[in-house]
C-alpha cells in the first residue's frame, strides 16, 4: 500500500498517480478507513435492535456522527438522516411528499441521472409534471425560477454544482425565492460538500441529499438527508420497518420521531463514522482552503485545456465554476484519450455520456471527458495532465 500526504491528511495514492475524478467517487482518508476496521474490531453491532453493550455502543456513536454532522452544517441533529445512497434518499423523497402526482417539479438538463431519474419516477407513476430549464437559462438561474415557479405545489430541483460542467449555483438565493411563494426546494450537494462550507440554518433547502462518497471522501454505501421541520413532519417514508418503527399494531405502526424514522434496515454505522470523519478532516483543515487551491487548480485546467486547439471546453458564459470541468476531444474519441492517458501517465479521468444524457443532447460530441479535483490534486499534476493532453491530441 502506497500512501501519500497532501495539506496533512494521508490518502492512498500511488505516488506516480494523477487522480483526477472525485466528481465520480473521492478517494477516502487513511483515517476514515481505519474507523471502520476499528468499528468491527470492537463489535460492530447492530444499532436499535436490542439493549447489551455491543448495541449500545452501536447506537451511541450513530447519534455522536448525527451531532457531528449537525455541528458541521450548524443545525439540529434531528434534521438528519443516514441512507445508503443519494439515489435511495430521492425515491425516498419523491415517494414522501404529500400529494406527489398533484406537484410540478422544476428541474435542469444540467443534471444527472441520479437527480432527474426519481422525478421521472414520479412522473410515470403518479404523473407529477416536470418541466426543465435549459442550458441558455442557467445565467440567468434566479429569474428563471421567479418565472417558473408561482404556489406550494412547486417543487425546484437542483444540484449546489452540476457534475456535467461544474456550474456553481446561488442555492441561498433559490432557497429564499422558494420560501417566497412556499414551494419544496430540493438540493443535492454532492458535489459541493468537501469543497466549500456549507451553512444550512439560515435560507436553507427544505431538504438537502448529499452521497457520502463524492466531496465527502467517505465509503460507498453512505449518504444522507438534512430537512426542515416544516417539510418533514409532512413526509411520510417510503420504505418503513425496522428500527424507524416504535410501535406497531394490527393495521397501523408509529415511526420515531426523530432523523431516523427513515432509517429502515440495519444502519451501516461503520461507513457513517468514516464519511463523517472525513469531513472533519476537511472542516478541520479548512473549506475555505480548501476551495482557494481548488480555484487555482481550476483556472490553470482551464487556461491550459482552451489553449489546446482540438480541446472545446462545455462551459457557460458569465457562469461560476466549481472544482468540475467537462471538454469534448475533436480528434480523439472520449474514451480512448482517457483510456490512454490512464496507460501513458497514470491520469484518472471520467469519460463518456457522464450520466447526463439530456445535456449531452445538446452538445455536438457523442461523449465528453470530465475533470474533477480535490485538495489532494496539486498544479503540478494539472501541469502534467495539461502536457500530455496536448501532446496526445496535437501528434
Amino acid at each position: 500500500m502506497s500512501t501519500t500526504t497532501r495539506f496533512g491528511i494521508e490518502f492512498i495514492l500511488k505516488p506516480d498517480q494523477i487522480y483526477l475524478d472525485s466528481a465520480t467517487i473521492g478517494k477516502i482518508p487513511v483515517s476514515s478507513m481505519k474507523k471502520i476496521h476499528e468499528y468491527y474490531k470492537n463489535g460492530g453491532g447492530a444499532p436499535v435492535r436490542g439493549v447489551h453493550n455491543e448495541i449500545s455502543s452501536s447506537n451511541r456513536l450513530l447519534e455522536e456522527n448525527r451531532k457531528s454532522l449537525s455541528r458541521l452544517f450548524n443545525i439540529e441533529s434531528s434534521q438528519i438522516s443516514f441512507f445508503p445512497s443519494r439515489e435511495t434518499v430521492l425515491a425516498s423523497v419523491f415517494h414522501s411528499i404529500p400529494n406527489i402526482g398533484e406537484r410540478r417539479v422544476v428541474t435542469s438538463i444540467l443534471e444527472e441521472h441520479s437527480i432527474l431519474a426519481p422525478a421521472i419516477k414520479a412522473n410515470n407513476s403518479f404523473g407529477t409534471d416536470i418541466e426543465y430549464l435549459n442550458i441558455e437559462d442557467e445565467t440567468i438561474l434566479l429569474e428563471k425560477i421567479i418565472e417558473k415557479i408561482h404556489s406550494p405545489k412547486d417543487i425546484v430541483l437542483l444540484s449546489s454544482l452540476t457534475a456535467t460542467n461544474g456550474v456553481k449555483r446561488e442555492w441561498n438565493k433559490i432557497a429564499k425565492i422558494c420560501k417566497e411563494v412556499d414551494a419544496i426546494f430540493i438540493l443535492d450537494i454532492s458535489y459541493s460538500v468537501g469543497h466549500e462550507e456549507i451553512m444550512l440554518d439560515k435560507e436553507t433547502p427544505d431538504i438537502v441529499v448529499s452521497s457520502g462518497c463524492i466531496g465527502a471522501l467517505g465509503p460507498t454505501g453512505t449518504a444522507f438527508q438534512v430537512t426542515n421541520d416544516k417539510i418533514y413532519n409532512k413526509m411520510d417514508p417510503l420504505i418503513v420497518g425496522g428500527g424507524s418503527i416504535i410501535a406497531l399494531e394490527e393495521y397501523s405502526y408509529l415511526l420515531n420521531s426523530s432523523g431516523s424514522k427513515f432509517e429502515t434496515g440495519i444502519i451501516n454505522v461503520a461507513n457513517i463514522n468514516a464519511m463523517t470523519n472525513s469531513l472533519e478532516l476537511l472542516s478541520n483543515f479548512g473549506l475555505s482552503k480548501i476551495q482557494e487551491h481548488e480555484k487555482k487548480l481550476h483556472s490553470k485546467l482551464r487556461t491550459g485545456l482552451e489553449n489546446i486547439p482540438s480541446i472545446k471546453l462545455n462551459k457557460i458564459e458569465g457562469a461560476e465554476y466549481g472544482p468540475i470541468l467537462s471538454f469534448g476531444c475533436e480528434k480523439i474519441e472520449a474514451h480512448d484519450l482517457a483510456m490512454v492517458l490512464d496507460d501513458v501517465k497514470n491520469i484518472q479521468i471520467r469519460s463518456g455520456a457522464l450520466c447526463s444524457h439530456l445535456y449531452m443532447y445538446e452538445l455536438k460530441f457523442n461523449d465528453i471527458l470530465r475533470v474533477s479535483t480535490h485538495l489532494y490534486n496539486t498544479e503540478e499534476e494539472i501541469q502534467i495532465f495539461l502536457e500530455t493532453v496536448d501532446s496526445l491530441v496535437t501528434t
